[in-house]
């Protein structure tokens, strides 16, 4: 099977993991050798498990150390990796995965059995996995994880070692690109089995399929990964080692950078402190590219304010996202008045909603009081969470300025670590969080799918509706791109009519490296070609 079109943009963690190969243009051609990348993380990844992952951090290891049936390219489009060739029925539903004969790290072969019991773990009601809505368009996959179904009803069957059969419960025209997402990498199932805790371990305990192996894990201070000499293109990996410190001091980890200490800064795993954006901007030595991704604040819709329609309208109408964008985030930013960031939408913006309209915002605050039966000097004081990285800290202190001027409103913040901040937003311990979401696929869906019902992981504000559950199963269905497009844009106005959450500004993403590296700036498609890197001087 050939390359496959796809969109002008690819996952924002591939771009990442594109670095890590940092070496050549296409699979056959030579290239200098850049024996040692490093690197630094904000913080350790959540798990090294790629069933469980739901963060940045932690998917961008999954991509260094496993490896699934399909990869995305550096120039958009999807290819073959694990599986050697795909079969597609006419209808659409069934696909036929043939394995190349891969080895685990381990010496023993990842066979099809491997996926099936992968996904379908993924699958069990039991099963701690924030993305497991992504395997929606696998049949019974949503039954099976409700528990209304067996998990062997799951249309996930390993026929022979070799090949994998999946059934859909309906066409999914992004479902090759979909499961070239890290959430569907597979795992050792016969070491899972015997060894449970196989992803807490490093050196040849910890088992993978990917590019690179774990050989050390000092927790909140290092990870080392050498090349996986038993991965299938391991002759065409330039790449020896890869160091990654653990600081997550921004003002540190500039001053390393600077020091020649590590190799980049930015792609949302090494924030760049927001007082120097705008001078290395200036300077050239900021590269800067829209990524799928939007800042939001979240409410808890169970819980009192933020169970009134209009209090959570009155928030989304008062917010000054062109003051966020111009005196915040300095990357020069799309407000966000619509769910879908630009690079994903298939169609011409949509302002579903005016920014900054005071007048309007007020009027929603008095009628919300009015239906909670209170006073505005009865408004509660609310406690705002928010992470320690990147520019949280300056934009909740704006927030938080702007809602005191405009409503009135008090509010208390509370910085935590990420990790505290994802326990808060999954077990819906919060009041008022800001949070963000990163398209896992090129498809407006990746988006709106995660609020179709209110149990799944990444469903922070606890919404559900009737009438969004039916506009996305009908966008299953509907015949025509046009009809599909139509039916998720009124998924998409009923939610922001509802507002569970407020869209901030979708994603401008910058980043750094060393000019010791080669880089030729990316297109003006605004896909960022990492494998342009090269050593200026061999050392």
């Amino acid at each position: 099977m050939g390359a496959m079109p796809s969109s002008r943009w690819t996952l924002y963690l591939s771009l990442f993991i594109v670095l890590l190969f940092a070496s050549c243009a296409g699979s056959k051609k030579s290239c200098k050798q850049v024996p040692t990348l490093r690197l630094n993380m904000y913080h350790e990844p959540l798990t090294l498990d790629p069933r469980q992952g739901s963060e940045m951090v932690g998917s961008a290891m999954h991509f260094m150390l496993f490896e699934g049936l399909m990869r995305m390219n550096p120039d958009g489009s999807i290819t073959p990796a694990q599986a050697k060739s795909i079969e597609i029925s006419d209808d659409r539903l069934t696909y036929t995965f043939h394995l190349r004969g891969t080895q685990w790290s381990n010496g023993t072969a990842v066979t099809a059995a491997d996926f099936e019991k992968a996904w379908k773990k993924i699958l069990s009601p039991d099963f701690p996995a924030a993305n497991a809505h992504l395997l929606a368009p696998i049949k019974n996959a949503e039954k099976a994880k409700q528990g209304l179904v067996p998990i062997d009803e799951v249309g996930v069957h390993a026929t022979n070692s070799q090949t994998l059969v999946v059934h859909l419960e309906h066409p999914t025209p992004y479902f090759l690109e979909l499961i070239s997402f890290c959430v569907f990498f597979p795992v050792p199932h016969q070491v899972d089995e015997s060894e449970p805790h196989w992803m807490e371990k490093t050196g040849p305990e910890f088992v993978c399929n990917g590019p690179f192996k774990l050989t050390i894990w000092k927790h909140q201070n290092e990870l080392v990964c050498e090349k996986n000499p038993l991965y299938w293109e391991s002759s065409q990996i330039n790449l020896n080692t890869i160091h990654i410190n653990i600081v997550s001091n921004e003002a540190t980890v500039l001053n390393m950078y600077e020091n020649g200490e590590i190799d980049m800064m930015g792609l949302g795993i090494c924030p760049i402190p927001n007082d120097v954006l705008a001078r290395y901007y200036k300077q050239g030595l900021l590269k800067t590219y829209s990524s799928p991704g939007t800042t939001i604040l979240s409410f808890n819709v169970e819980k009192f304010p933020f169970n009134n329609k209009n209090i959570r309208k009155a928030f989304a109408y008062a917010i000054h996202r062109h003051e966020i964008v111009d005196n915040v985030t300095l990357l020069g930013e799309d407000v966000a008045t619509d769910l879908i960031p630009p690079c994903l939408r298939k169609s011409a913006p949509i302002v579903y909603f005016k920014d900054h309209d005071i007048e309007k915002a007020r009027e929603l605050f008095q009628r919300g009081l009015k239906e909670l039966g209170i006073t505005e000097d009865q408004f509660p004081t609310l406690t705002y969470y928010y992470s320690f990285s990147g520019v949280n800290h300056k934009l909740a202190q704006v927030l938080q300025q702007q809602l005191l001027q405009k409503l009135e409103i008090q509010i208390d913040l509370q910085q935590v670590e990420h990790k505290v901040l994802l326990d808060l937003l999954k077990s819906r311990n919060y009041e008022l969080a800001q949070s963000f979401w990163i398209a896992q696929y090129n498809d407006p869906i990746s988006i709106l799918e995660r609020f179709k019902y209110k149990t799944q992981a990444k469903n922070y504000p606890g919404w559900e509706h009737p009438e969004y559950i039916r506009l996305l199963e009908k966008s299953a269905s509907d015949k025509t791109p046009e009809e599909r497009l139509k039916t998720l844009q009124t998924a998409e106005a009923l939610l922001l009519e509802e507002m569970p959450l407020v869209p901030l500004y979708h994603w401008k993403t910058g980043f750094m490296i060393q000019d010791h590296l080669n880089y030729q700036d990316f297109p003006n498609n605004g896909f960022l070609e990492l494998t342009r890197i090269s050593l200026k001087n061999e050392k």
